[in-house]
């Protein structure tokens, strides 16, 4: 509650300073007609005029980068309220409260899937044990009658579980600028889809900033933020792809 609490203190400080810079940037132009009214005969009238013009263009791409800021970061936020400012970045810190929220939420289930894997093991092993004592009973009872042994057929356990493909419905890939490509993928929601979604993005070593993961009841929704340039994007697109062919299909050899 302390950590929303600052993060809105933050939000009115940075509303009050877009008010502030509005305001004084308005103000510039009157000022300089009255100043450059006043001093026009003047030689420190005419030496004043080319630097307030420089200020003003500089002011103007200020704000021209901090506009195209704010549509990037407007173009994040799926929930957006309203157009302004000072609604855009209070938009932007509700979201992240949201996204800081799923993320202890989704610790939680991959630490209940891990323990959850790490019980399956036990079955693996007693599996193992049962199959060797059988071997051996059969080698015995083979050796003891004058009968040729024949090997026990043994059965690798892995080939009787389950295997849950990623069915992926749409996949986007994003330019952000600033070395930052945006990596969207929506999944059918199956058993265990979010682990090993995260063990194939794992592998790729890619340079992951930060990941969001969104639950609904019949699809996941992930959201990658990954450092790398524009030229880079498409082959991010087709290293995760090929990864996920590869995860679906086990038989097929793929080197990344």
């Amino acid at each position: 509650m302390e950590d929303l609490d600052h993060e809105y203190q933050n939000y009115w400080e940075t509303t009050m300073f877009f008010q502030n810079q509005e305001l004084e940037f308005d103000s510039w132009p009157m000022e300089e007609a009255f100043s450059g009214s006043g001093d026009s005969s003047s030689p420190d009238g005419a030496a004043t005029s080319p630097a307030s013009s420089k200020n003003v263009v500089s002011e103007r791409n200020r704000r021209q980068k901090l506009n195209q800021r704010l549509f990037a970061l407007r173009s994040v936020v799926p929930n957006i309220s309203k157009l302004d400012k000072a609604s855009v970045i209070k938009d932007s810190i509700d979201y992240m409260q949201e996204l800081i929220d799923q993320e202890k939420r989704l610790e939680a289930e991959i630490r209940e899937l891990e323990s959850r894997s790490i019980l399956l093991e036990n079955p693996i092993r007693d599996y193992d044990c049962a199959n060797n004592f059988a071997e051996n009973q059969l080698q015995d009872f083979s050796d003891n009658n004058g009968m040729r042994s024949k090997k026990f057929k043994h059965m690798d356990y892995d080939t009787r579980v389950q295997h849950y493909p990623i069915e992926v419905l749409e996949m986007k890939v994003t330019w952000m600028g600033e070395k930052t490509v945006v990596v969207c993928i929506t999944c059918s929601k199956k058993r265990e889809t979010m682990l090993q979604l995260c063990k194939v993005l794992e592998s790729l070593n890619l340079n992951i900033l930060t990941t969001n993961f969104s639950s609904f009841t019949s699809r996941l929704s992930t959201t990658l933020f990954v450092q790398a340039d524009e030229e880079e994007s498409s082959a991010v697109e087709a290293k995760i792809q090929m990864a996920i062919a590869a995860y679906n299909d086990p038989n097929c050899l793929i080197n990344f």
